[in-house]
């Protein structure tokens, strides 16, 4: 498995880490990006980014992460990419409701079709 680990901030300029995992063989050819971590009226969400290295189109990508306030878990939230086509990088942002005291998110190549 391989992992990406990179530095977020929050709107109340903590700073917290993302991790991201890229997970199994289908994911060889995805690359993901952190991006930094926000929190509004709403909740939480991360940017990230999902870079296709490879030739193939990669029809669905998600992308799930789980949020925390400090060390206590506060759940988990997802999005799905559609139609990577290969050297082209799609953005999304994942958004966790009602989290307003996140300060770190760990963030999973969950799966590609």
């Amino acid at each position: 498995m391989k992992s990406i680990c990179g530095k977020v901030v929050s709107s109340s300029i903590a700073t917290a880490a993302v991790v991201l995992t890229l997970g199994g063989a289908q994911a060889a050819d995805l690359e993901l990006t952190p991006g930094k971590i926000y929190t509004d009226a709403a909740g939480a969400y991360v940017s990230v980014a999902v870079k296709n290295t490879g030739t193939a189109t990669a029809a669905e990508v998600k992308v799930t992460c789980e949020f925390f306030a400090g060390k206590r878990a506060l759940g988990k939230s997802s999005t799905t990419l559609f139609s990577i086509v290969g050297g082209v990088t799609g953005t999304d942002q994942v958004r966790f409701l009602g989290g307003t005291s996140a300060t770190s998110a760990t963030c999973t190549l969950a799966g590609q079709k």
